[in-house]
């Protein structure tokens, strides 16, 4: 039950975009697009998932028993950026297509700050490796529906006549406002 708990809260309570305003540089700027959002979206998870499993490992075996576990940052966004660069490989030699859309991401990807805000929370909080791994889940999953959220509305606003004044950047910061809102909405629930 802990385990659902700490999954769907960090999928929509305490969901890391709109209540911690992790990751806000990128979420205006990927959220153009559905498609462009989902694929944004999947690869800060993914990013999220590895690049937390191996700090999360470091951590534990390597920075606790030295006692120097104050490196814990450092490190993590040394592997978060090496995670990043491995996946940019990665994604040139299968698909020079792939790559191309991943390789404009990337850099983004690597200072999210959904990805090391999550593994941060993590070590602070004391979580099981185990829990840590569906909390890191549960952070880029829900950093991915936020951005299908808003992209969804950034959609309808663009067929919309808002008045003069509102458009452009105003009315994306109130339409941003209330999709925060609405999933603040989640924050009563318990699991």
């Amino acid at each position: 039950m802990e385990a659902l708990a700490i999954l769907f809260g960090a999928l929509l309570a305490d969901n890391l975009l709109m209540n911690k305003l992790f990751g806000v540089e990128s979420f205006f700027t990927s959220s153009e697009k559905p498609s462009r959002a989902a694929a944004y979206g999947g690869a800060v998870t993914l990013i999220t998932f590895i690049a937390g499993a191996l700090s999360l490992c470091v951590y534990e075996l390597v920075l606790v028993p030295l006692h120097i576990g104050f490196m814990s940052t450092f490190v993590s966004v040394l592997i978060i950026s090496a995670t990043v660069y491995g996946a940019n490989l990665l994604t040139e030699k299968i698909s020079a297509k792939m790559h191309g859309f991943f390789g404009g991401v990337m850099p983004m990807i690597s200072t999210n700050c959904v990805v090391l805000g999550s593994i941060v929370l993590c070590i602070e909080n004391d979580i099981s490796y185990g829990l840590s791994l569906l909390y890191l889940l549960g952070a880029g999953l829900g950093f991915t529906i936020s951005v299908l959220v808003f992209s969804s509305v950034r959609e309808r606003l663009a067929v919309s006549e808002p008045p003069r004044s509102f458009r452009g950047l105003p009315i994306l910061l109130l339409s941003a406002f209330f999709a925060a809102m609405a999933f603040s909405g989640f924050l009563g629930l318990s699991f």
